[in-house]
């Protein structure tokens, strides 16, 4: 059996606190990448709180950046605008 897709909006309530994750090499220019990216797709104005985690070997690093979603649009831009940045592993 097929799997149905759910809409975004009916899953989460709007404007909501959200965390977005993406994993790559470890490198600052990968940060930096990340950051940027999500800066573009909501906005320079908007707060974001960045975590970031090494991998145990030091070859990857996870990036999390927290903030607040206003509507499934912005969502959707951050994760697309995520899976262009040089490097990106997953995003989650």
């Amino acid at each position: 059996m097929a799997e149905r897709s759910v809409p975004i909006e009916d899953l989460l309530e709007f404007p909501t606190p959200f965390e977005f994750k993406a994993v790559g090499p470890n490198q600052e220019a990968f940060v930096a990448a990340v950051e940027a990216t999500a800066r573009d797709a909501l906005g320079a104005s908007r707060t974001l709180e960045r975590r970031t985690r090494t991998s145990r070997n030091g070859t990857y690093l996870s990036v999390t950046l927290s903030t607040r979603v206003e509507n499934a649009d912005e969502l959707r831009a951050v994760y697309a605008g995520l899976r262009t940045v040089p490097g990106v592993i997953t995003v989650l």
